[in-house]
């Protein structure tokens, strides 16, 4: 088949954990199909992006973003009723390629990456169409509504609404919908009525992790994850604030490395406490997972698979996660990682952790163990294959079953 996959930004590296879905994505529907790839990109890497690409795509086709940023307190936003990504990733010139292309070649499947990317889906009214949502991305919004003062909480609690709005549209006008895991899956089928459209496809876990670790000679404790995002920079300050003390308090020369880009001011300055090291430009993460003795991923809003996650048990790192970030994630609680409930027990397990040697061995040791067997890569590529079946097949149906009606 021939299968056009757009995307909002160039999916490499691999390594980078927002590229990881949709660059593998790619690199499955290759195996048997001819993928082209559209996407947007900037910044001066897409030489090397292109060349690496190509090695699954035959042609790939970067185009420039202008560079608007939107955000909620701006006017284009308040008075839009579109949510701010597919503000951000809108471009008249990329529909109207899009429509031209559909007129002038014949694709089989249409895999459009993301929300933001969702009203492109319009290009192709014939063909069938595949969307990954990734998670249901309008309730998050409607979480940090709840955890916000006004006017702040009218804005998000706006946004989750035109989010959700765009959700539910999405399952009438696409194929298939598809989630991180069937536990968003079931939150998106409760939200809509032609539920049968939504499934489920898990991330794979990522292929360069190291099978030797080198942990620190210092008690350390790694948080990653992308700071300018507002789950992963509510949990690294309520981490340092809340539970680090504690653990410091028993274990003096205990270490907390935090790293993810684009920290804003008030995690900065939280990070200048003793013992807080931030590292904002990580270049690899697979050394610093390699020194960690603990890698904790404590957010407090309960939405979608955390990625965080999967890469700590990937890497076989002794994780400890919050009851609010452990959702969707193919894991057992007590022998792959450790859950806590609240703040109190997070440090106590850190701090058992931290006494007991063979007790994080055979914890990391799960770890691998448990993302090999759920999240291995021949797994997920063959239910990517079922899935793109049947979306092309039941379209083919659809449309006989149109012919015969109207014939009649």
């Amino acid at each position: 088949m021939r299968i056009l996959f757009i995307a909002p930004r160039i999916p490499y590296p691999p390594l980078d954990r927002e590229n990881c879905r949709p660059y593998h994505a790619i690199r499955f529907l290759s195996l048997r199909h001819d993928v082209d790839l559209v996407t947007f990109g900037g910044g001066g890497s897409e030489w090397d992006a292109r060349r690496h690409l190509r090695r699954f795509c035959p042609r790939v086709q970067i185009l420039p973003l202008d560079g608007k940023n939107v955000a909620p307190a701006t006017t284009r936003h308040i008075f839009s009723t579109q949510p701010l990504a597919v503000q951000r990733y809108g471009s008249r010139d990329l529909m109207e390629r899009l429509a031209a292309v559909n007129e002038t070649q014949r694709y089989d499947l249409v895999y459009i990456y993301s929300a933001a990317m969702a009203p492109y889906g319009r290009a192709f009214p014939v063909t069938p169409k595949i969307l990954d949502l990734v998670e249901v991305t309008s309730l998050r919004w409607i979480d940090y509504a709840a955890r916000r003062n006004f006017p702040a909480s009218t804005m998000f609690k706006r946004e989750g609404n035109r989010l959700l709005h765009l959700e539910r549209a999405a399952v009438d006008d696409f194929q298939r919908v598809l989630l991180a895991s069937e536990t968003e899956a079931d939150v998106l089928r409760g939200l809509v009525s032609n539920a049968r459209r939504v499934a489920s496809l898990k991330t794979p876990a990522p292929p360069h992790a190291p099978l030797i670790r080198r942990p620190s000679g210092v008690p350390t404790i790694l948080i990653a994850g992308h700071l300018d995002h507002h789950p992963n920079r509510d949990a690294a300050l309520h981490f340092m604030q809340n539970v680090f003390p504690r653990i410091r308090a028993h274990y003096p020369d205990a270490v907390l490395r935090i790293a993810g880009r684009n920290p804003p001011d008030e995690v900065r300055t939280a990070a200048l406490e003793p013992g807080v090291f931030l590292d904002d430009q990580p270049k690899d993460l697979r050394a610093l997972y390699g020194a960690a003795w603990v890698s904790v991923v404590p957010h407090r809003v309960s939405r979608g698979v955390r990625n965080e996650i999967l890469e700590s048990l990937t890497f076989g790192v002794p994780t400890v996660v919050s009851r609010a970030a452990f959702v969707g994630i193919d894991a057992v609680p007590g022998t792959d990682l450790m859950l806590a409930d609240d703040d109190a027990e997070m440090a106590r397990m850190i701090e058992d952790l931290f006494a007991d040697p063979q007790a994080r061995e055979r914890l990391g040791f799960r770890a691998r163990r448990a993302m090999l067997n759920n999240y291995s890569h021949w797994s997920i590529a063959l239910r990517l294959e079922e899935l793109v079946e049947a979306t092309v097949r039941e379209n083919l149906l659809s449309n006989s079953e149109l012919d015969r009606a109207q014939k009649s």
